[in-house]
């Protein structure tokens, strides 16, 4: 599939965009975004959601302070890889130094940023929480204590083609025999059918790149749910290949991101999501409500 992201052309008095409601991305201080360096799943997702919130997050790039379950959840990320970075190395870390490392990273990250905790007290129940996720996690874990990973964290960059950015990403884990594990925490079970729906745009990145680095058709995917409730839960939900139908829909949609990018298509897309989203007061602002 071939894609060519024309630049628009300047605009005469009656066109759109001379009635523009969001800065042109081409002047001021967010010149030169490098949206078209690379493309991720991150950023394919984001555009699915919302352009309006692709544009603030990407083309504005305005900060935002970290949302408590974003930072849980990267803690929990990071004590996955060094707990599976032991294992690809054959040198497996006991629970008190994975224990150690949480609380290591914990404090180095909380250090650098701002977490909006909504008491004080509430940064210790979560750290608590955090290790609680992780201790059901390494109890009820289905991978066998002696498997070796393929690949831990595993950087990859893959050419789509002719006029297609690279596309990049890093994938948590790779089973034995060529199985793709992606680490979730949630404060819910998700449904089987729901999370794979929600996550197909990862999920076929991630095939994209893994057949790239490989050579190989991966032989499945895993999404491991760490659940945050009161008693931990681990949910593991597992899927085939990409399908075909991922693939296509996949190149639709970087047609549809290179396309909307070039066209400065940063229209919102109102719905349920906007109750968590940290630009819903300058978004309302920016469309004159």
């Amino acid at each position: 599939m071939s894609i060519t992201a024309s630049v628009p052309q300047a605009s005469s008095p009656t066109t759109p965009s001379a009635i523009r409601l969001l800065p042109d991305p081409r002047t001021g201080d967010a010149a030169e975004p490098d949206l078209l360096r690379y493309l991720s799943a991150s950023r394919l997702k984001c555009w699915q959601t919302c352009r309006r919130q692709f544009y603030f997050r990407y083309v504005e790039r305005i900060s935002v302070p970290t949302a408590p379950a974003l930072f849980i959840g990267r803690q929990i990320h990071e004590v996955l890889r060094l707990w599976n970075w032991g294992k690809w190395k054959n040198e497996p870390l006991t629970p008190e130094q994975l224990r150690a490392a949480l609380n290591e990273r914990w404090e180095l990250d909380a250090s650098k940023e701002f977490i909006p905790w909504k008491s004080p007290g509430d940064e210790v129940t979560a750290k608590a929480q955090a290790w609680a996720m992780l201790e059901t996690y390494f109890a009820e874990c289905p991978l066998a204590p002696e498997e070796q990973p393929e690949g831990v964290e595993v950087e990859v960059e893959c050419d789509l083609g002719a006029g297609i950015p690279p596309l990049y990403g890093i994938i948590d884990l790779v089973r034995p025999g060529g199985r793709i594990v992606d680490y979730k925490s949630a404060a819910r079970s998700p449904g089987e059918d729901m999370a794979a729906h929600q996550h197909s745009t990862q999920l076929a990145c991630y095939a994209l790149l893994y057949r790239s680095a490989t050579g190989e058709i991966e032989t499945g995917f895993e999404l491991h749910h760490l659940i945050k409730t009161k008693i931990p839960k681990v949910i593991i939900s597992t899927y085939g290949p990409m399908s075909a139908a991922m693939e296509t829909e996949l190149f639709f949609l970087i047609d549809d991101y290179l396309e909307g990018i070039a066209r400065e298509a940063w229209v919102p897309s109102p719905g349920q999501h906007c109750a968590w989203c940290d630009h819903l007061a300058l978004c309302r602002k920016r469309s004159g409500m």
